[in-house]
């Protein structure tokens, strides 16, 4: 698994909560970064993987279906297409995993 580019869009970055996050996802091997940036390390995506917000935000509405494609590609994303590991995170069938990826048209490495 390789690591994943997360961004932190909170109100105070230097909060003990937000520094506690971020020292352990960088411990895990993923970048972590408080705004964009222009360059990340060969490996990890361009855009955030994932966007973390804190109560400050105010999220947009997003629909149910259109936040499980988004996370299955995130998570196909972090296995590399491997898609029994995906099921696995998930906590799905693979076979479940594959009819959700030709429901949300997801890129398939097959």
């Amino acid at each position: 698994m390789h690591p994943l580019h997360i961004q932190l869009l909170v109100s105070d970055p230097d909060r003990d909560d937000v520094t506690a996050l971020r020292d352990a996802l960088q411990r895990a091997g993923h970048v972590v970064v408080d705004h964009e940036v222009a360059t990340v390390p060969d490996g990890v995506a361009a855009g955030a993987d994932f966007i973390i917000a804190d109560a400050a935000a105010r999220p947009s509405p997003e629909r149910l279906d259109s936040a499980e494609a988004r996370h299955i590609a995130a998570v196909l994303h972090f296995t590399r297409g491997n898609k029994r590991q995906a099921a696995l995170l998930l906590g799905i069938a693979r076979s479940t995993l594959l009819a959700k990826i030709r429901r949300y048209h997801l890129p398939s490495t097959d």
